[in-house]
């Protein structure tokens, strides 16, 4: 990085690595309950008390038959004899145990009585009082009707990492293994501040060169998504000192663990981010960017506090968030930092061609991806769609030929957002 964050546009990359350099993990836990803890950050690595399942238990509705020795109807028959001496039911926790030539009713999710061999279905045998037939094949075969103690979880496996968002699933096996809390990291504290002479609150009236301030329902909706807590989110006028009292107020009542603005990052006159970060005698990081949108986007450090200074128009926002706030949200709760490297951008294949401008920057578009035929598609995504990836589309500068277009069936690497991260 160099001393004068002026002087050099970053790549998205180069940003990614100074955002994972500046922002340190939460170091304190709390203790939840289940019921409270989806969508947390796991804290701490943990690892299976017991085994799953706990017991060997048969997978069908059958007969529990021991071993060999048993005996044949006749010399000349194919079925082996059984004699019926019980009956498992499922819950049942009474320990029972097989003689050679013994047979007991079991029922799915029934613990098996000792030395039993396999489980055999109640339609591949032949029930007369007290005694079973079973053909002697059934008893050949490789399917058993059995799932062991331990074949899914044995004792002491590690079940969830340090890091991992925790999911429904992650919640079925941590039930499973008796768990009643899980420890996790604290939410991020996060406030809002949206800067803008023409925002307005949604609901007021809105007059003629006025826009409605999205950018905070936008972000409230982002950062609960990402498991934040929103400690203020507000709309401030076009000026410095309004700014610098704002933030200032924030980080002394608040005490966020990281602060988002919106709007005002450019050059022009009423663009005054920057101006109030060095009257705070913040740190700028960076102030430009070689992506589109986000090429005037501000990364500083404001009395140890990361500042994300994006820019005005909610697309924008949109894109930026999850290209390069979500990383910074990431590190703070522990998850991993190499996650937003390029390695982890996933191949698609273009289904609708996209035009570009020529310049040599990268291009962020947000898209719709879904899959076909096991392969990853993309598309640019249309006005009012909801997107579940983005699109990085590398173009280099040309003044003769300002514009140029991806053609459909090219393949293009994408970025998927957290619901569709499973796709690929």
């Amino acid at each position: 990085m160099k001393n004068d964050p002026a002087s050099i546009a970053y790549s998205l990359q180069e940003a990614h690595a100074v955002i994972a350099s500046e922002f340190k993990l939460l170091e304190d836990h709390e203790q939840v309950s289940l019921d409270q803890a989806l969508g947390r950050i796991n804290a701490v690595t943990l690892f299976a008390d017991q085994p799953e399942p706990s017991y060997s238990q048969s997978t069908r509705d059958g007969f529990a038959l021991a071993g060999q020795p048993y005996s044949l109807s006749s010399p000349h028959t194919s079925f082996a004899e059984f004699q019926i001496s019980g009956e498992k039911a499922a819950g049942c926790t009474e320990e029972q145990e097989l003689q050679p030539g013994q047979a007991y009713r079991i029922m799915t999710g029934a613990m098996l009585p000792r030395h039993t061999a396999r489980v055999v279905p109640f339609e591949m045998c032949l029930e007369r009082g007290s005694s079973l037939s079973v053909p002697q094949e059934v008893l050949r075969e490789d399917q058993l009707y059995i799932r062991f103690q331990g074949q899914n979880i044995e004792q002491g496996q590690r079940l969830i990492t340090a890091g991992t968002r925790l999911c429904p699933d992650h919640l079925l096996l941590l039930a499973e293994n008796g768990s009643q809390q899980v420890r996790v990291c604290r939410r991020p504290r996060v406030a809002v501040i949206c800067t803008g002479n023409e925002l307005i609150k949604s609901g007021e009236q809105l007059l003629c060169g006025q826009k409605v301030s999205s950018n905070e329902v936008l972000l409230a909706s982002l950062l609960q998504e990402q498991g934040c807590c929103l400690v203020r989110s507000i709309r401030v006028k076009d000026h410095v000192k309004s700014i610098v009292e704002e933030i200032q107020k924030i980080l002394v009542q608040d005490k966020p663990d990281l602060l988002i603005s919106t709007g005002g990052t450019g050059s022009g006159k009423f663009d005054l981010i920057e101006q109030a970060v060095v009257c705070l005698q913040g740190n700028p990081l960076y102030n430009l960017l070689k992506i589109r949108p986000g090429k005037s986007t501000l990364f500083a450090r404001i009395d140890g506090i990361p500042l994300f200074a994006l820019p005005g128009p909610p697309p924008a926002v949109r894109l930026l968030f999850y290209e390069l706030v979500v990383s910074g949200l990431d590190c703070l709760q522990g998850r991993a930092k190499a996650k937003f490297a390029s390695s982890q951008l996933e191949d698609a294949v273009l289904t609708e061609p996209v035009r570009l401008r020529r310049t040599g920057y990268l291009a962020l578009k947000a898209a719709r991806a879904s899959l076909c035929n096991g392969k990853l598609q993309a598309r640019p995504a249309r006005p009012l769609e909801p997107i579940n990836a983005i699109m990085h589309l590398a173009c280099t500068a040309d003044k003769k030929n300002m514009r140029k277009e991806i053609a459909k069936g090219q393949q293009v690497k994408v970025r998927l957002l957290s619901s569709l991260r499973c796709l690929a």
